[in-house]
């Protein structure tokens, strides 16, 4: 094929190949054209290692298209005289070709090796075909299924390219793309359909280790920057991104939690559910995925506590539109008084704070010196302007992205001066006393960013949409319940002005004497399949002994069907001895409960690579990375008439170079004979580079 040599360079010694298609696109067809025609026409050393068909099928598509026989006619044996002399002569110049053929399934890059050098050793080697990636194991799956396909297939790729190197042969192993090819309008594939995770919407928000929040999008192009994720010990550590990137646009799904949560993602992109990382066709309402439970602060503040406290309450009850006075509003004179102070001290003589009483109102003026003109403005736009939120009404109003990445103190003092505007903390009182703590926003953003603040202190907030019957925008509550998590809130937020001080020491007082409710923060009622009764079996403790040692009346196998509190996980490890259930009874993973999975059309997504752990936070969920193959080069085989019966494309196939480590890429057609499957070049043709 000169137009695929002259574009790639030829297959060069030590590259790894990778020539991929939809199933019956013809990749193997290509690879078995290349290995023949590198033993037949260049007397070549080919070992062809083929996972999906046998020795006698790889021989008869050799005769079919060396002969030109049609290959179901050559397969029942139903030939003419001449056939048969045609036949019978090329079978006899096939028997000198030095072409070694391997039929084992289930090959492991191990046994690959091994069989290669062997060959190389006795032989001699120039190239080697592995027909497919997708249908290798490696050595570490020890049968144990999809505990991490994606993972395994990177681990695969790295050792074909490793094989490549040190026989210093090419390698060319055909792949199995996604089926997300199918679900576009535009068929042809792409580089991200060959990787086996999927891709995110470009506002997904990634949480950077020194807590910054950035759109994925933001990201594109950056390497090596710090992000979060989650470790084989259920905890969460810094990692490194190699590389951020596009993916082109695809379908996407929205997938939303309990606690109201979301993510907008595609749907071959992985979520960690209990046991596996598994695809979002392949979630559902009810199933468990993980979450951050806690996910650390910085240590130092940039932004002074007077400007962190000021900001606050200016986000919540602050008029901050150019065409009005920045003021705040308030009932309550100590909060007026203190906002006042606060933006005194914060500016200094560059404002001057103003209260004036306005019927049942307290308005907080903060009024400029400065002579306002040549483009002088007020000290507190201005730097309003440089956090982004100058100018932005309720709805419309988020965190600024500086207020993420300073330490628990600076967040703490934030969120107490934002919950002394919009936020309750109030006891609920009646037959059941119960306190009520939520921040209230009709700025869907701004509730999701309070959320995500709190996770800074392992406080796992829901959030709830209120719907306002017409009568105005929906609100959106950001609500803290559970003992655990309000008595965080209490010791380590707390709250300003006398007013919500009374009633949170009112909650204090209540949760002193307040049990704990079991039901939220457990561990999916899966620990007992995959860890808890294997652990019985290799310690040889039965049902009735578990329960005695856990000082549980006896309950059968009711026991089994029970989520299970981290309180209960740790009594489980020790009395099973099993250092996976103390690992999860002690990680920073929170297992909520997906409530939906809708569709959203199509959009531009992006993903980033993480070596190492192979996930990241992203939107305050753990998410699945891309994981980039080893290749140095990426075919990817197109037919219209697959997709198109009608095209004026029929027997031809698109020879599309989307990846060469060191070369051009392009486009090039080839016309491919579904009689012999097999692959002929064209009339010359200009490559498209």
């Amino acid at each position: 094929y000169p137009d695929l040599d002259k574009l790639t360079g030829g297959m060069n010694r030590g590259d790894l190949i990778i020539v991929a298609a939809r199933p019956g696109v013809g990749k193997t067809s290509l690879m078995l054209n290349l290995a023949y025609n590198a033993a037949f026409r260049h007397r070549q050393r080919v070992a062809i290692f083929s996972l999906e068909m046998g020795v006698e099928q790889l021989v008869q598509r050799f005769i079919a298209s060396e002969t030109g026989i049609d290959s179901q006619r050559l397969r029942i044996g139903d030939l003419r005289d001449d056939e048969w002399a045609n036949m019978t002569k090329i079978s006899m110049q096939m028997a000198d070709l030095m072409i070694f053929l391997d039929d084992t399934p289930s090959l492991t890059p191990l046994d690959l090796r091994v069989k290669a050098r062997r060959i190389y050793q006795e032989h001699g080697l120039d190239l080697i075909v592995v027909d497919y990636l997708q249908l290798m194991t490696s050595e570490s799956s020890n049968g144990r299924g999809n505990d991490n396909r994606v993972q395994e297939i990177s681990h695969i790729s790295r050792n074909l390219k490793q094989i490549a190197r040190e026989l210093k042969v090419p390698l060319i192993a055909g792949s199995q793309l996604s089926r997300l090819v199918e679900q576009r309008s535009d068929k042809r594939p792409m580089l991200s359909d060959l990787r086996e995770s999927g891709c995110l919407a470009g506002d997904t928000l990634i949480m950077l280790a020194n807590g910054e929040r950035i759109p994925i999008k933001h990201l594109v192009g950056k390497v090596n920057f710090k992000i979060w994720a989650l470790d084989g010990q259920h905890k969460l550590v810094p990692a490194t991104v190699s590389k951020a990137f596009s993916t082109g646009i695809k379908p996407v799904f929205r997938l939303t939690t309990q606690l109201g949560r979301s993510i907008v993602a595609t749907t071959n992109h992985k979520f960690r559910a209990f046991n596996d990382w598994l695809r979002v066709d392949e979630l559902a309402p009810g199933m468990h995925i993980a979450l951050p439970r806690h996910i650390c602060s910085s240590k130092q503040d940039t932004l002074s506590h007077e400007h962190l406290a000021l900001l606050g309450h200016l986000l919540g009850d602050g008029c901050i539109l150019p065409s009005h006075a920045i003021q705040y509003t308030t009932r309550e004179p100590d909060l007026a008084q203190h906002v006042a102070s606060l933006a005194k001290t914060a500016f200094g003589s560059l404002i001057e704070p103003r209260i004036k009483q306005e019927r049942t109102w307290l308005q907080v003026y903060l009024a400029s010196t400065r002579q306002h003109t040549h483009g002088v403005r007020n000290a507190i736009a201005e730097w309003l302007d440089t956090l982004k939120i100058w100018g932005l009404r309720s709805h419309e109003k988020f965190v600024p992205a500086e207020v993420f990445t300073q330490s628990s103190n600076g967040i703490s003092l934030f969120l107490r001066h934002l919950w002394a505007t919009d936020g309750c903390i109030r006891m609920r009182h009646g037959k059941s006393p119960y306190p009520a703590v939520y921040y209230a926003s009709s700025s869907s953003q701004l509730a999701h960013d309070v959320q995500a603040l709190l996770l800074r202190f392992g406080i796992n907030a829901r959030i709830k949409q209120i719907s306002q019957s017409g009568k105005g925008r929906d609100q959106y509550h950001v609500i803290i319940s559970g003992k655990t998590d309000l008595e965080i809130f209490v010791n380590q937020i707390g709250a300003v002005g006398n007013y919500k001080l009374t009633s949170l020491g009112e909650i204090k007082n209540l949760l002193a004497n307040l049990e704990e409710n079991t039901n939220r923060d457990v561990i999916p009622r899966d620990i007992w399949k995959c860890y808890v009764k294997p652990a019985m079996v290799k310690t040889g403790i039965s049902h009735r002994e578990l329960h005695n040692r856990l000082g549980m009346a006896y309950s059968g196998m009711t026991i089994f069907k029970q989520n299970v509190s981290r309180a209960r996980a740790l009594r489980i490890a020790d009395a099973v001895e099993s250092a996976e259930v103390k690992a999860l009874s002690e990680s920073n993973v929170y297992w909520d409960q997906i409530v939906s999975i809708e569709p959203l059309g199509e959009e531009e997504v992006f993903d980033l690579t993480v070596p190492g752990p192979h996930n990241f936070v992203a939107n305050d969920m753990i998410v699945h990375n891309s994981i980039e193959q080893d290749s140095d080069i990426v075919t990817f085989i197109y037919r219209d008439e697959i997709y198109n019966p009608d095209t004026d494309q029929k027997n031809i196939a698109e020879i599309s170079v989307q990846k060469n480590r060191n070369g051009p890429t392009g486009k090039l057609n080839l016309f491919f004979d579904k009689r012999l499957t097999s692959f002929k070049n064209l009339a010359r043709e200009k490559i498209e580079l």
